[in-house]
């Protein structure tokens, strides 16, 4: 079994600065239905340009989790989900490959 890491970002706030908190709890139990853990490592504050060519500024939730390589898509359509119920033009995902994960 190849394990990688996943990282992702869940904004707070979106475009229009509506609050996703609602979206963001939505998140959360469908990775704790699909996966059975998550670790939320806290607020992390970026800029990103838009398709406009204009700024963004945007506080995000950063979220880790180990997994099969093979699980790496289940990860994604919860990214898609969350998306499509927000006017976020991109959702940052980072896969490292070759992690290994010990639970003593």
């Amino acid at each position: 079994m190849a394990s990688v890491r996943v990282t992702f970002y869940l904004p707070v706030k979106d475009n229009d600065g509506r609050d996703l908190a609602r979206e963001i709890d939505e998140a959360h139990a469908e990775l704790w239905i699909r996966f059975g853990a998550f670790t939320a490592e806290g607020r992390v504050h970026g800029s990103y340009r838009m398709s406009d060519g204009s700024q963004a500024q945007d506080t995000n939730e950063k979220y880790t989790l180990v997994l099969d390589d093979s699980r790496v898509g289940d990860v994604e359509q919860v990214l898609r989900d969350f998306k499509g119920k927000t006017q976020q033009e991109q959702m940052y995902l980072e896969i490292q490959h070759g992690v290994e994960l010990r639970l003593v």
